[in-house]
């Protein structure tokens, strides 16, 4: 018992510095083979065994300020004033149509890292009175579920990576008595519910896929990209060093051809060029066309989360070619076809209210309880947030999704939705927050703690 209490002294020590540098480091710069399903609820090991009561509570944090970002009982005027930072909100991350990760450091070699490219800038957006109501909802709704973190002594690595990313890297857990961030604590291979995402051997890292943790091949690292965490970011695995770069060259040894691809691709083209060319530890060649190719040989009817995922693969590497100004041929020509032909198609399945077909894509449907219609639309409005351009999210379907979307969390608050659905909606509010309203990553606590401000001075 004292030496897990020391281990997670330790752990939360190194969080500390952690945390800050992956805020700072956010303002300085998404299925599986058909018939599988995704858990829509918290999946659970029978090994799995909550964190021991003693060692959860004594936990210290020698920089709490880099930790505990809320406390419970806190005013919300305190709050506030301790989160702002002491020398200014930095320059926000570019917008996540165009944003780029900057790799500032050796974690890659030269000729692996993607190029940073500064696109030309969009027309700025007029907020209409109609936005202004949609802003209000959406951040009302964003911020309801920001205050209320999922417990690491509850909740498995698959349910704290899914409560990770909706928020990125604001997102916090719950670890004993403190607030920490969820990203660091996940890369330092903090125990959730008695699980971890990775292991060690002969000194290399691992990930762990299976039920509790991750679900899919690539799952944490994609997640990582979709959050702008650099390659240089620390990792802590059985007392060994690592960085993010150790666990991307990881997903590429492990690539393995008639498989789940799709995270890795979205993974991948956030980090790597798009002619990077590797060998997994088979032997077998790989590059990124090839990935493409993989992923639309398989289906989406019938993939896991309705091949949300799969078409969210097929986005983040079509767009990504098309900011770094590369030419659309070959397998990407593909992909953008194919991804264009399901924005309409996803369209003409949408039902009248704003929510979409709660089959996913197998065909128009309508029914179902409110987790099922989060599950679907979530995930769908999720994808159209990050694949569709600015001018097709300020289409009036769109912003009927998105004000359904929101109107569902809030009128539902009290439902006990499942964590992976969840997180998704939640993801896609925030990403539609981002492109269409400024919502800054790496501020967003600042930001939802005045919306909650706000509304508490109307309800009195």
């Amino acid at each position: 018992m004292i030496r897990t209490a020391l281990s997670f002294c330790l752990l939360f020590g190194a969080l500390a510095v952690a945390s800050r540098w992956l805020i700072e480091s956010a303002h300085q710069d998404l299925p599986q083979s058909a018939g599988e399903t995704a858990p829509s609820f918290e999946p659970r090991s029978d090994e799995a065994k909550p964190l021991p009561p003693i060692a959860a509570h004594a936990i210290t944090i020698p920089d709490d300020r880099a930790i505990q970002l809320v406390g419970f009982n806190d005013e919300l005027g305190d709050v506030l004033d301790s989160l702002k930072p002491a020398g200014g909100v930095k320059a926000r991350v570019e917008d996540v149509e165009f944003g780029d990760e900057d790799l500032t450091s050796n974690s890659l070699p030269p000729s692996s890292i993607a190029p940073i490219v500064t696109p030309p800038k969009e027309p700025e957006i007029a907020i209409t009175p109609q936005l202004l109501e949609l802003r209000s909802k959406l951040r009302e709704a964003l911020a309801y579920y920001y205050f209320r973190p999922e417990n690491v002594a509850l909740r498995s690595p698959w349910g704290a990576m899914h409560a990770m990313i909706a928020y990125g890297v604001d997102s916090e857990l719950i670890a004993g008595d403190k607030r920490v961030n969820a990203i660091g604590y996940l890369c330092y291979n903090g125990v959730c519910n008695g699980q971890q995402l990775f292991y060690t051997t002969n000194g290399k890292l691992e990930a762990r896929i299976g039920p509790g943790v991750q679900g899919h091949p690539g799952q944490f690292l994609a997640m990582l990209a979709q959050s702008r965490v650099k390659t240089d970011f620390p990792m802590l695995i059985d007392g060994q060093k690592f960085n993010v770069a150790d666990l991307i060259q990881y997903e590429k040894d492990t690539c393995r051809p008639q498989t789940e691809l799709t995270f890795k691709l979205i993974a991948f083209m956030h980090y790597l060029k798009s002619d990077e060319r590797w060998k997994s530890n088979d032997g077998q060649d790989w590059d990124m066309q090839l990935l493409i190719k993989e992923e639309l040989a398989q289906p989406i009817v019938g993939a896991a989360c309705g091949g949300t995922h799969r078409m969210t693969g097929f986005s983040y590497a079509v767009r990504r070619r098309e900011q770094r100004g590369e030419p659309m041929t070959g397998q990407w020509m593909r992909a953008k076809k194919y991804i264009d032909d399901f924005h309409e198609y996803a369209f003409r399945l949408q039902n009248p209210d704003g929510s979409f077909s709660t089959t996913f894509f197998a065909g128009r449907a309508d029914d179902g309880p409110p987790t099922k219609r989060l599950e679907t639309t979530g995930h769908i409005t999720e994808w159209l947030a990050f694949s569709l351009n600015k001018e097709q999210l300020l289409e009036p379907r769109m912003i009927k999704s998105v004000y359904y979307l929101s109107n569902l969390l809030i009128d539902n608050r009290d439902e006990k939705w499942g964590i992976g659905p969840l997180g998704h909606g939640l993801h896609a509010l925030a990403i539609y927050d981002e492109r269409i309203f400024g919502g800054k990553p790496g501020t967003r606590a600042v930001e939802l703690a005045e919306v909650k401000k706000a509304r508490k001075s109307v309800e009195r």
